[in-house]
């Protein structure tokens, strides 16, 4: 487990070997402060994203507020950490002074019940607000109605999980985001005709991760695309391969529909491993295939700049983060409550094109 907090100004002093009550004159604009003084102070202050206090009576009173977050770590998601922490450090910069803290705490995505154990010990160490990302329906279930019975707020992070029990949800509208995916293959594959003018079909073909079987958000992104599919009638989705779970079953899946299918015109992907159908694809020098897809992680940004995955619908994670946290604090903080209960994260469209504003090295 680990505790996300911000730079005090004891902190930078103590980094930059220049007293508290110099910063705090720099901070003022009082007293005499050389200019080599001030530059190296401002300097630090923007290194350490330091904001002064807007809450003197919580500083004065050290009262905190600690928010525990609980998320998984899947090897095929190796882009969520990161940028759930980027947006959980956007929150401590703008709430530390005020008290704000992140209890930062995952479990292994292949042993979901380790994170009842992770709310069980942020519940013992006092904590009372949750940001939860579940990757098993039947274990957050449980965990909700635990956290009920002790009056805690819940957001739930990227996944919801569907009952009214009054929590919050932060992340993308899943049904929308597969239609879009839809529009935007759909549109990449025109309508043609024969000599005789009838329209050939273009070939779609779907694989889907096993987690479809209890991921009802995958059901939705599903469901999305096939409705709004039908308004292209020259698209035909070929029989949609369910169960794929292994980066080579997958790997060898692509390819042998790539090989028996040479009239395939566009894969639609739901195996959330991007990077492995656009190897299929570059290995059967079948860059010419249309491949849509979700969410943007560093493996895969090569095959977008080159144009093996011509898109993909992305969501914001880090700013789903930083909300997700900022509504309980200010519940918290400041007695803020909203009626509205779902937020949904405006989905980007990322291509060759526009990556450069996406991509990990340009947000370094």
């Amino acid at each position: 487990m680990e505790k996300i907090t911000r730079m005090t100004l004891e902190g930078i002093a103590a980094e930059i070997g220049i007293s508290r009550t110099t910063i705090y004159k720099v901070l003022k604009d009082k007293g005499n402060v050389s200019e080599k003084t001030r530059d190296t102070v401002m300097a630090a202050l923007e290194k350490y994203h330091y904001v002064q206090n807007k809450n003197a009576r919580n500083l004065a009173l050290n009262k905190r507020y600690p928010i525990g977050y609980v998320g998984f770590r899947s090897r095929s998601s190796n882009y969520f950490s990161p940028k759930i922490r980027e947006g959980s450090q956007r929150a401590i910069r703008e709430f530390g002074d005020d008290g704000l803290e992140v209890l930062f705490a995952e479990f292994d995505v292949e042993k979901p019940r380790q994170q009842i154990d992770e709310v069980d010990r942020l519940l013992k160490q006092g904590v009372r607000s949750f940001v939860l990302a579940f990757s098993d329906e039947g274990v957050v279930e449980e965990i909700l109605g635990k956290l009920r019975e002790e009056n805690c707020l819940v957001v739930l992070l990227s996944r919801d999980w569907g009952n009214d029990g009054g929590d919050y949800y932060v992340g993308v509208d899943y049904y929308r985001s597969g239609r879009l995916a839809a529009e935007l293959l759909g549109k990449m594959l025109p309508e043609r005709s024969d000599s005789a003018g009838r329209l050939q079909s273009r070939k779609i073909y779907i694989p889907v991760t096993k987690e479809y079987d209890s991921n009802r958000d995958i059901h939705a992104r599903l469901k999305g695309f096939l409705d709004k599919l039908e308004e292209f009638p020259a698209c035909q989705v070929l029989p949609i391969r369910h169960g794929l779970v292994e980066e080579e079953q997958i790997y060898q899946e692509v390819i042998s529909h790539i090989k028996k299918e040479p009239e395939l015109a566009g894969i639609f992907d739901l195996t959330y491993r991007l990077d492995v159908t656009a190897r299929a694809l570059r290995d059967c020098g079948r860059t010419g295939i249309r491949l849509v897809g979700f969410d943007l992680f560093r493996e895969i940004e090569k095959d977008i700049a080159d144009s093996v995955i011509d898109a993909v619908v992305y969501q914001d994670l880090s700013n789903q983060a930083y909300l997700g946290i900022r509504l309980l604090f200010e519940e918290m903080c400041y007695g803020i409550t909203h009626e509205k209960k779902k937020f949904y994260s405006k989905p980007e469209i990322v291509t060759s094109e526009n990556l450069c504003y996406f991509g990990g090295s340009e947000l370094e």
